[in-house]
């Protein structure tokens, strides 16, 4: 039985950006503000990430805001980014979370957490969301200067691991990052989480709930 490296997306895929709904709401009138929000700090890390001007994930999720507001025509609070950045912190686990990564622990995997979060920001969501016994290492690509989709973040993350891309995995909601994790040479899982789409042009290897894709990855590997 080969062991695989394992390395895990954080925001939606682990943790349920949901928490900011109400900071959101009562910001902006509704809930939906914050899908916008996070659509649009992904938007701008994809730009800055492709014409090479370098801004770390916090710093790109203010930008993000002011963006909002300008879009929706409405003032950003005061302080929002502040509460917002707080809150990002201390994220709940889905509820499938702990048991996913038990599994991949349990069968011999080495689950490393891959964020574009700062890695103060990292630490303090494995803490407050008590995964942090259940992860061989914990890894933001912020210490690289890139962020994901780049394939220099992937890299990163196997120099970090000691791990080879042909014996490795990403498992996300996300498919700009399966996408980025299958041009680095990685296997690829797509963990379907509500609202969340796999690119047609680059679809994963294996996709469904967390517990799913874990026992496939296990299965690979045996």
């Amino acid at each position: 039985m080969s062991t695989p490296t394992v390395f895990l997306d954080v925001n939606e895929t682990l943790l349920d950006l949901s928490a900011l709904d109400p900071l959101f709401g009562n910001a902006f009138g509704e809930v939906a503000a914050r899908k916008q929000w996070f659509q649009l700090l992904l938007q701008l890390a994809l730009t800055h990430t492709v014409t090479g001007d370098y801004r770390d994930f916090s710093a790109l999720g203010k930008a993000a805001l002011s963006a909002l507001g300008q879009g929706r025509q409405q003032p950003v609070p005061d302080g929002l980014a502040d509460e917002v950045a707080r809150t990002m912190k201390s994220l709940p686990p889905h509820p499938d979370t702990r048991e996913g990564l038990q599994l991949l622990k349990d069968g011999g995997a080495k689950p490393y957490a891959l964020t574009n979060n700062k890695l103060d920001v990292l630490e303090a969501q494995l803490d407050n969301a008590g995964l942090r016994d259940l992860l061989h290492g914990a890894l933001s690509v912020d210490a690289a200067c890139t962020l994901k989709p780049r394939r220099a973040a992937y890299e990163y993350g196997l120099r970090e691991a000691g791990a080879e891309a042909a014996q490795s995995w990403l498992i996300a909601a996300h498919g700009w990052d399966v996408t980025g994790a299958k041009a680095a040479g990685l296997k690829t899982a797509f963990v379907e989480r509500t609202g969340q789409a796999q690119n047609p042009l680059a679809r994963a290897d294996v996709s469904g709930s967390l517990s799913q894709v874990v026992k496939s990855i296990l299965d690979v590997s045996a």
